[in-house]
Formats: C-alpha cells, structure tokens, sequence
C-alpha cells in the first residue's frame, strides 16, 4: 500500500507568510485607500455650527475635524493595519485550495490547513477592529445619534468615550493576561505561564503570537478611540476642517452611489 502523502506546513512558512505576503501585495496593488475628503484642501473652513445647517450632511464627515500630528499618524497606523491584515484572506484561498488537492487528489487530508486559517482569521478580526472604527463601521445603537446634528453626534461621541475606555482598558488587560500565561515564565521574564502553549494536533504551533493579537489589537484600537476622541471635541467646539468642496465631494460620491 502507498504510503500517503503528508505535508505539514513549517511554523516559520506560517508566521513569514502572514508578515511578509501582505507586504508584498501592497507593494504592486497598493494600499492607500482614499477618503472623499482628501482632495478638499481649498476653500474656508466651516464651522460645526454651520454644517448643523446643512441638510444631508453625512455622519461619517465627522472625521473630517483637522485632528493634529497625533491623530493623523493614529489614523494612517490604523489604515495601514486594516489594508494589512485584510490581504490576509487571499492566503486563504490558496491554503484552502491546497487543502481541496490533498483531500481528494492526494487522499491525505490534512488538520493544520483548517487550524491555520482559523488563527488566521481570529487574529485579522482583533487587529481589524481600529480600521473599523477609523471607518466608523461598528455597529451602533443610534436611537439618539442619527437624529442629532454635527456638534450633537460629536457629543454622544465624548460622553459614550467613557465606556469605551472601560471596554478597552478590560479587554487590554484580559489579552496581556491570556498572552503572558501562554509564556514560559523561566524563558521570558514578562510571563506568567509554565510552558509554551502549543496546539493539541501534529502542526503544534505556538499559540502566544495568536494570544499576542489581543493585546496589540487591544492598542490599536485604544490609540485609535483617543484619535476619535481628540477629533470629535473639535467638532463640539465648533473646529471642522470640512470645506465647501469636501460637502460637494462627498454629495458627488454620494450620488454616485446611489
């Protein structure tokens, strides 16, 4: 009888695909998602009042307040971040693709294709979250908020800040601590665990770089809520950098839309 064909995927193929494949891609395909305010650099600023004024103004123009050098590079880290992690599906395709051959061509079906993408994916959705508020694509309970004005929104936003630096501040400690148990504590000085924690299957991948997604998506997405923060107590002071051309961007991209 033949022997079947077994392949198991290296640890350091898995980590270095994970780093160095979005990398690559963005390199030829590019990165740079474009905003419809980036192009509106002339005209006057308008002030949070007069854009309360303004019927059909979008919410999502609330990013629009000037920030300072702190919100902008938050901002790009959590843009690239997102861009990054988000080429990570197209690996997917191709593991799975991989694990179709094996499994009905090779008849030698493998574990470690279905473990390697669910870590895979747990950590995009961890590191992804500060691109999603970035993009303000969480979901909301906006009973109160779609009705309110500009000035209004970015007040909703500051008070409800609060809660948020409670979530994130818990899900911080709770990731440092799952990371810091999964560490040999007689390796590392930082850990807190016995061993290194490994996978249960015959890939035996080490968990903590997984566990580590918590704790650096927890910053992220901390760095990020304080971008927001610092950018929507402009806008409650009445300082927008929205222009008369970045209100008639946005109702073109709008319109285009529809």
């Amino acid at each position: 009888m033949d022997t079947p064909y077994r392949f198991v995927l290296p640890h350091w193929a898995y980590w270095g695909g994970l780093l160095m494949f979005p990398l690559v891609y963005m390199l030829f395909a590019g990165w740079h998602e474009r905003k419809p305010t980036d192009e509106a650099t002339g005209g006057g600023i308008r002030s949070s009042s007069d854009l309360d004024a303004d019927a059909g103004v979008a919410a999502h123009l609330l990013d629009a307040a000037p920030g300072n050098r702190f919100t902008r590079f938050v901002d790009g880290l959590s843009q690239f971040t997102g861009v990054f992690v988000a080429y990570w599906t197209v690996i997917a395709v191709f593991v799975y693709f991989s694990e179709v051959i094996s499994r009905y061509v090779l008849r030698s079906p493998t574990n470690w294709a279905h473990e390697s993408m669910f870590l895979m994916f747990g950590m995009q959705y961890v590191l992804a979250g500060a691109y999603a508020y970035l993009h303000d694509a969480h979901v909301r309970v906006d009973l109160f908020y779609a009705k309110a004005g500009l000035r209004g929104k970015a007040g909703i936003d500051i008070v409800t800040h609060f809660a948020f630096l409670i979530f994130i501040l818990a899900f911080l400690w709770t990731g440092w601590t799952f990371f810091s148990n999964s560490m040999d504590q007689t390796q590392y000085f930082f850990a807190t665990g016995y061993s290194n924690e490994k996978s249960f299957t015959e890939w035996a991948v080490a968990y903590y770089p997984v566990k580590f997604s918590l704790v650096l998506g927890s910053l992220l997405l901390l760095l990020q809520g304080l971008s927001r923060l610092v950018k929507d107590i402009q806008v409650f002071n009445g300082i927008t950098g929205i222009t008369a051309e970045s209100l008639a961007t946005a109702d073109q991209g709008s319109g285009n839309h529809d």
